[in-house]
């Protein structure tokens, strides 16, 4: 097996986690709504007679960020069956129990249909008709609660609907309720991308082993040319800026939280550093006086 291909289908699963990024995040901002409305202060506030174009507002928003969840869903699975044909049915390795992992989970799953079918009425028809209410549980400590739900029957008046979804939404009464519906579905989604990612470190076993020993190379190169050059360069940028040809991008996120410490930010990358390639004292001191300048 070649570096290349190996890295061509590390590549492809990681731009895969876009997919799922994009998926967790529209279902954030659909929770993040949601919860906002059922907030019992401003729940009570947008109740209010002389606020309801407020009510209005935060529903047709509600609508706008239900529709991005329901696409971002419906992409996920798109991009899923895309990435199963190119790396594992077209090609090595082999990734056998997938679909059958797929057909068992979702296949006659009437809440996976429901989205599905959510996503082509959104689409394809109208955004449903999203309303919230309001009751009093003296029993409980909460007080006014407050409800966002999709009603059931415009739906079912829907020609495109199949037997699953309608299953789903009959189950569910008159209307449904939108954060326990987005919230199990969720759940179901993470769970099986979880059971994905398990068996791709078993699948892309040796890839792995290819890729990251060939990433160690090369950064363990870069970091003995770095200490070769350093006393050329060493007045030249910051020294966050000299560190670039050392640091991934992803150590620069990790050092971000000592971003107003230069003292403990060069300190935390040289420790980094030091983990493959042992660094010259000269050169440690000079990075860190020239931190302790900076701070």
């Amino acid at each position: 097996m070649s570096l290349e291909v190996a890295k061509s289908r590390i590549d492809l699963l990681e731009h895969f986690d876009y997919s799922l990024r994009l998926f967790e995040s529209n279902y954030q901002e659909l929770l993040s709504v949601i919860d906002f409305m059922c907030n019992e202060r401003v729940g009570l506030e947008l109740f209010a007679v002389v606020n309801r174009w407020k009510l209005n507002e935060v529903l047709t928003h509600l609508g706008f960020k239900l529709h991005n969840y329901v696409c971002a869903a419906k992409s996920l699975v798109d991009h899923s069956r895309v990435l199963y044909r190119r790396v594992y049915k077209e090609n090595a390795p082999k990734f056998d129990d997938y679909e059958t992992e797929v057909k068992n989970r979702f296949e006659e799953n009437p809440l996976s249909k429901f989205v599905e079918f959510l996503r082509t009425y959104c689409q394809h028809e109208k955004l449903p008709s999203i309303g919230t209410s309001m009751s009093f549980d003296s029993q409980s400590d909460e007080g006014f609660i407050f409800k966002v739900s999709i009603d059931s029957s415009e739906l079912l008046k829907s020609s495109s609907i199949k037997s699953l979804p309608k299953k789903f939404i009959r189950e569910q009464g008159e209307s449904i309720d939108l954060k326990d519906t987005i919230k199990e579905y969720h759940s179901q989604i993470i769970d099986f991308y979880q059971w994905v990612r398990d068996r791709q470190q078993e699948v892309h076993a040796e890839d792995i082993v290819l890729v990251n020993n060939h990433f160690q190379s090369e950064r363990i190169n870069a970091i003995n040319n770095f200490i070769n050059l350093y006393s050329i360069h060493e007045s030249a940028g910051t020294v966050k800026e000299q560190l670039c040809t050392v640091l991934t991008t992803d150590t620069y996120r990790e050092l971000e939280q000592y971003k107003d410490d230069d003292v403990k930010w060069v300190e935390s990358a040289i420790d980094i550093i030091e983990s493959d390639v042992v660094l010259p004292d000269s050169l440690k001191t000079s990075l860190r006086n020239k931190a302790r300048v900076g701070a």
